[in-house]
């Protein structure tokens, strides 16, 4: 049997070699091919990118409920299951903001063609496309750590307009998009910043990459899939996801980053998975979603935790 230390390299250079990257971009032009001759027209709506995510986001939200209403012990907090009433509450709400807002699109589309889009006929070079794409998330993820912190920097943005995602100290798939209508306009302009100078196949792709990702981690499950799971360097996570975020939620001075936990080791505010980072806030066994008189409780004891920086 060939060893892995051997295998992986004679891989590599077949895939580095001049030839390997002729047969990928020969893929990723027929993909995008495909991809055209499946979506169009509708593939030239200017906001295309907000239908993908809202699929995804459905989607990937349905396989994390079926994760809690089977109680799969990929669950980070054991103690705390959403409700179906709780679950409900978020995605009801967002199912109809967002088909309203991807029907308007559709609309505008429709009736004025200032708002359909001219695409290329050529697809992105794979080195191209991985580079597109991994410049989006890093550039994308960046500007949501220092947004995320600003957020809870800033007190008046923090009592009013972030807790509103805080409502939650155990997180779950539906709540990961329950914000505040100003910083959801914030959390997008900091995805479509970096996804406006790429093809268009790297902003579907990203598109669609960033909210699976969202989702993960505020899905309360430690999926196998995760980059927490799989973005190992030195024998640390370097990748966000649901192990490390949960803590954030109630240690809220504490790994803010979303796709890439090294934004947190690199400013300080990193915070490790272990049994001892315990929910305080939240009794097991009963609905965890806070009373305005447990919010008060939880800014008190926020202002206890040591990082003054983050303005606590």
């Amino acid at each position: 049997m060939l060893q892995r230390n051997v295998v992986v390299p004679a891989v590599a250079g077949v895939v580095w070699s001049a030839g390997g990257i002729a047969v990928l971009d020969g893929m990723m032009q027929r993909i995008y091919d495909n991809c055209l001759s499946v979506g169009m027209p509708y593939l030239t709506n200017y906001l295309i990118e907000a239908t993908m995510s809202a699929v995804a986001w459905f989607v990937v939200c349905l396989y994390f409920t079926y994760l809690d209403i089977t109680r799969a012990d990929t669950k980070v907090q054991k103690d705390y299951w959403p409700t179906v009433g709780e679950m409900a509450a978020c995605a009801v709400p967002q199912m109809i903001v967002y088909t309203v807002g991807c029907g308007y699109t559709f609309y505008q589309w429709s009736t004025d063609d200032a708002f359909v889009l001219q695409l290329p006929e050529k697809a992105p070079t794979f080195l191209q496309f991985c580079g597109e794409v991994a410049a989006c998330l890093v550039i994308g993820d960046l500007l949501i750590y220092w947004e995320h912190r600003f957020m809870h920097y800033v007190p008046y943005l923090r009592n009013h307009v972030h807790n509103v995602h805080h409502a939650y100290s155990a997180c779950f798939s539906w709540a990961g998009g329950w914000v505040h209508p100003v910083e959801d306009l914030i959390v997008v302009a900091a995805q479509a910043v970096p996804a406006y100078f790429c093809h268009p196949m790297c902003r579907w792709a990203f598109a669609i990459l960033w909210v699976v990702l969202l989702i993960d981690e505020h899905s309360g499950h430690d999926v196998w899939w995760s980059p927490y799971n799989w973005l190992i360097v030195g024998h640390r996570s370097h990748g966000g996801g649901a192990d490390p975020h949960d803590i954030h939620h109630y240690i809220p001075t504490k790994n803010y980053a979303f796709v890439f936990c090294f934004w947190d080791r690199i400013f300080g505010t990193y915070q490790d998975p272990n049994p001892e980072t315990v929910n305080m806030f939240v009794p097991p066994g009963i609905s965890q979603r806070r009373t305005p008189a447990e919010v008060e409780a939880l800014r008190r004891a926020q202002r206890t935790y040591p990082i003054k920086s983050v303005g606590y």
